[in-house]
């Protein structure tokens, strides 16, 4: 399967929040979930806290058979993979519907925790560039960046 056959248009509605993604980033809130992108897909970031928790519950500790230490490169590469799989399925979902992305999304996923839980999704527009973009991280990291509250700009 090529790139091109998995590539599934998506509409942006003009009720995402237009946020400084950009400054998040600068400011080591939110990084990048994805180790490349070509610009065929959405740029995918989470929060840093989540990060932290990924690298400590994977990378740190005593490895066994059951759950072996890895390198950060590998868990990297496990959320890149996971999170486009979850973005795949949220737009077919919607293009399916003839709906535009929302702007709030909730899965379950055992992605951020060792159990199923909660795992908030946010599609917003970068404030400076147009550029919209995914954050995806358990709801308190989400919380914890005031997206809510930060007074967003709409469309």
């Amino acid at each position: 399967m090529t790139d091109a056959s998995r590539i599934i248009p998506a509409r942006i509605g003009d009720d995402l929040p237009r946020i400084d993604v950009i400054g998040l980033a600068n400011t080591r809130r939110i990084m990048h979930a994805e180790r490349h992108n070509d610009g065929g897909r959405m740029p995918m970031f989470i929060p840093t806290a989540a990060w932290t928790a990924l690298l400590e519950r994977h990378c740190m500790g005593e490895a066994t058979a059951a759950r072996p230490r890895l390198a950060p490169s590998r868990v990297m590469e496990g959320l890149e993979r996971a999170l486009g799989r979850i973005m795949t399925q949220i737009i077919r979902h919607d293009v399916e519907h003839d709906e535009p992305l929302h702007p709030v999304y909730g899965v379950t996923s055992d992605l951020f925790d060792s159990h199923e839980a909660p795992v908030d999704i946010r599609m917003v527009v970068d404030r400076t560039t147009g550029v919209a973009c995914m954050l995806a991280g358990p709801p308190a990291d989400i919380a914890a960046l005031g997206l809510d509250a930060a007074g967003q700009d709409k469309k």
